[in-house]
């Protein structure tokens, strides 16, 4: 991508150097294109490549076009990092943290402000059962990434996860994974690291789908697409929503010790995402 970008730069120069020789070099009558009308041909190719980097960018989890991220770990040994976002969320954050203490794994929870205070007990629960938690913004709303308000989010975040369980979150993960450079520069201010993950599927399907048909296909993909050094993304929430059909993970419940499972019978262990990374879990509080 960077050739072709350096590619189209050259091509413009090469064109902008044609059109001022043109302006003091007498030429014959152009029987093409004209220089003009190639001028906008590769300006309108430049502006269309820098919308489409910028939109790889913004939507991609591995992209790492506006700033630094960790979206997988850089190591050949058996390990992944399990994650979870949108919580926490009543019985399903607890179900996934009954299911996690069952086999002592430890787990990284990206957690919305909002929902902490919603749920502050279970929030504790996980710092005190050896989880990670990180910030996910404080209303999930994947806007803020394009403007200022997104700082104040993150902070409110950070506030409340202080507040409610006595620790300051090093890893921030931007919902629904979307940068910009603002938004990272926000993550940098607060002394934050960006993680978004290499392994994902649909943990949300359609209600009008067979359950067990769907978890065993959901379960094959993340086994499938598992290898050294992965962060795998799951949900055991929706945004800020509670009590409703869209806020029932019960779907990764089910899929979740499978996937355990199926990874330890094939000789992989877990680990939580400041594990896999060497950094730490936590900033000291201000």
């Amino acid at each position: 991508m960077f050739v072709l970008l350096m590619a189209v730069i050259a091509n413009l120069a090469q064109l902008m150097l044609d059109f001022s020789l043109n302006l003091v070099t007498p030429k014959p009558k152009a029987t093409g294109p004209t220089l003009r009308k190639r001028m906008a041909l590769a300006v309108s190719a430049m502006l269309a490549f820098f919308i489409a980097f910028s939109m790889y960018g913004y939507f991609s989890p591995i992209s790492p076009v506006f700033g630094k991220i960790y979206y997988k770990g850089n190591t050949t040994d058996k390990v992944v990092a399990l994650t979870f976002d949108d919580g926490p969320n009543g019985i399903y954050t607890t179900q996934i943290l009954d299911i996690l203490g069952e086999y002592d794994i430890k787990a990284t929870f990206f957690v919305i402000g909002k929902n902490v205070l919603f749920y502050p007990d279970i929030a504790r629960r996980m710092i005190a059962e050896g989880h990670v938690i990180g910030n996910h913004s404080n209303t999930h709303d994947a806007n803020h990434a394009l403007s200022a308000q997104g700082s104040r989010d993150l902070e409110d975040a950070q506030e409340i996860i202080l507040n409610v369980t006595g620790v300051l979150p090093h890893l921030y993960r931007p919902p629904h994974g979307k940068k910009t450079p603002w938004e990272l520069d926000c993550v940098n201010e607060n002394s934050l690291i960006e993680i978004l993950w290499s392994v994902a599927a649909n943990d949300q399907p359609n209600p009008d789908t067979d359950l067990d048909k769907a978890v065993q296909t959901f379960v094959g993909k993340i086994v499938s697409k598992a290898y050294p050094g992965s962060i795998i993304l799951l949900h055991d929430g929706y945004g800020t929503e509670h009590n409703n059909q869209n806020s029932d993970r019960s779907f990764t419940v089910k899929a979740l010790r499978s996937i355990i499972e199926q990874l330890l019978a094939q000789g992989y262990r877990f680990v939580t995402v400041p594990v896999m990374f060497s950094v730490p879990a936590y900033n000291e509080a201000r």
